[in-house]
């Protein structure tokens, strides 16, 4: 009995002690996985700090290198400043250099130091240019040309007709001072020799074609007329000949022609010929029912039409008044041409009132009247 107890007594202290170094046991391993897990722990720390400090140095470095090549790049600057500066001067270079340099400076004053400033050592307050000529003055400042404004004022051309027979009517009418424009007759005595003093004078000339009117044969055209019962070959010969005939001529108007006029056959065999010429016709428009403008415009030559005739009543107070009707219907317009005739009241009157017409309008040649091609 006793021995059972103390056998009983032994298993109960052996499964202690197996118990208790049991417990031991996970105690020293729940120890042993705790301090690896502070030193797996310890161990992340230290390589986060490492990693740290590497970019850190790394950062720095960059900071270095910056810094130096921006040093690097100041310094190589200013050595280049120092060089244009210093090895570049101008008393380093050839002696022609030098020289040239010197000669494009202006001479320096020279410096009068009066006596008496000298001795008491005060520094002389003015100054004497050395000798020589003295120097030419500067030019006035020239100012620029002002702007040309169009002349917008309407143009009037005035053509005096019939010339060609009196020398002495033709000069009067030539000293006046206006571009006006003169119709010499063909086989006029003096045809040539007023058409070239009117060329010399910068005057326009025109022939002044004889055509045949509705009057015929009651009102004579005169020499070298153009005729309805003439053939085409006849019509044209004969144009050609006053064409070639009468001097400088610019341009073509008719005299008379009211029948012809209003034929428009006859008129376009008339013009082909005027463009062959390369000139204008201007028609003065003593029929209504005139076809020279059609004709014009097929043949492509520049034309206008006569808007006043200034001395079909050679009166002078009947003269002044159509001028006085031209200069308002160049205003209406922009343009009119106006033609007159040798009259001794003409001229009279064109003395009187070219001064109060250019006031009002441009007197122009008759060519810038037909220039626009008015058909």
């Amino acid at each position: 009995m006793t021995e059972k107890k103390s056998t009983s007594r032994k298993t109960k202290s052996g499964a202690a002690k197996k118990s208790s170094s049991g417990t031991r046991t996970k105690k020293s391993t729940g120890r042993q996985k705790t301090a690896t897990r502070k030193k797996a722990g310890a161990d992340s720390q230290k390589k986060t700090r490492t990693r740290s400090s590497k970019t850190q140095k790394t950062q720095a470095r960059g900071l270095k290198w910056d810094l130096l090549v921006f040093v690097a790049i100041v310094a190589v600057v200013v050595a280049i400043a120092a060089y244009y500066r210093f090895e570049l001067r101008p008393d380093q270079t050839d002696g022609a250099a030098v020289e040239s340099t010197r000669a494009s400076r202006p001479p320096e004053p020279v410096k009068v130091l009066h006596p008496q400033t000298v001795k008491e050592g005060v520094t002389p307050d003015f100054e004497v240019f050395p000798p020589g000529p003295a120097p030419a003055p500067e030019p006035d400042p020239v100012a620029p040309p002002s702007a040309q404004i169009p002349d917008r004022r309407p143009m009037v051309a005035i053509i005096i007709d019939d010339m060609g027979y009196e020398m002495d009517v033709a000069a009067n009418f030539l000293s006046l001072d206006c571009p006006l424009t003169y119709s010499i007759l063909p086989q006029s005595p003096f045809q040539r020799e007023i058409a070239q003093s009117a060329h010399n004078r910068g005057c326009q000339v025109m022939l002044h074609l004889p055509m045949e009117p509705r009057e015929y044969p009651e009102v004579d055209p005169g020499p070298g007329a153009l005729l309805t019962g003439m053939s085409a070959d006849e019509r044209i010969g004969l144009l050609k000949s006053h064409l070639s005939e009468v001097p400088h001529i610019s341009g073509v108007n008719n005299h008379m022609g009211s029948k012809m006029s209003a034929d428009s056959a006859q008129m376009n065999q008339i013009l082909s010929i005027i463009k062959k010429n390369k000139l204008f016709y201007i028609d003065s428009l003593t029929a209504a029912d005139s076809r020279s403008g059609s004709s014009a415009r097929l043949f492509q030559v520049p034309f206008a039409r006569r808007d006043v005739f200034l001395d079909h009543v050679p009166e002078v107070d009947f003269i002044r008044g159509q001028l006085d009707r031209l200069v308002a219907v160049a205003r209406k317009n922009g343009k009119a041409v106006g033609i007159g005739h040798p009259y001794p009241e003409t001229y009279k009157v064109l003395t009187e009132k070219l001064p109060e017409i250019k006031k009002q309008v441009r007197l122009v040649p008759a060519s810038e009247i037909v220039s626009g091609r008015d058909f």
